[in-house]
């Protein structure tokens, strides 16, 4: 894998961790000053992450394309 891949891989990681992180710091304060939603807090903060994840899908297609590009003129 080439370094400028991999170092996007590697970002687009640690910026979903960060966001996993924030989502899940919430919670307490979340919990405490708001109603339980009708799914529940488990599929509620469950659903927040998946949203999160979606944000990357462009940026994840992006880098799989520079990938499968790089490999083909090896």
């Amino acid at each position: 894998m080439r370094p400028e891949i991999e170092a996007d891989v590697n970002r687009v990681i640690a910026e979903f961790r960060q966001e996993c992180r924030r989502v899940l710091g919430e919670s307490r304060q979340l919990r405490g000053s708001m109603r339980e939603p009708p799914e529940g807090w488990r599929e509620y903060f469950t659903r927040r992450i998946y949203t999160g994840l979606l944000k990357y899908k462009e940026e994840v297609e992006a880098i799989v394309e520079a990938h499968l590009k790089a490999e083909e003129r090896v």
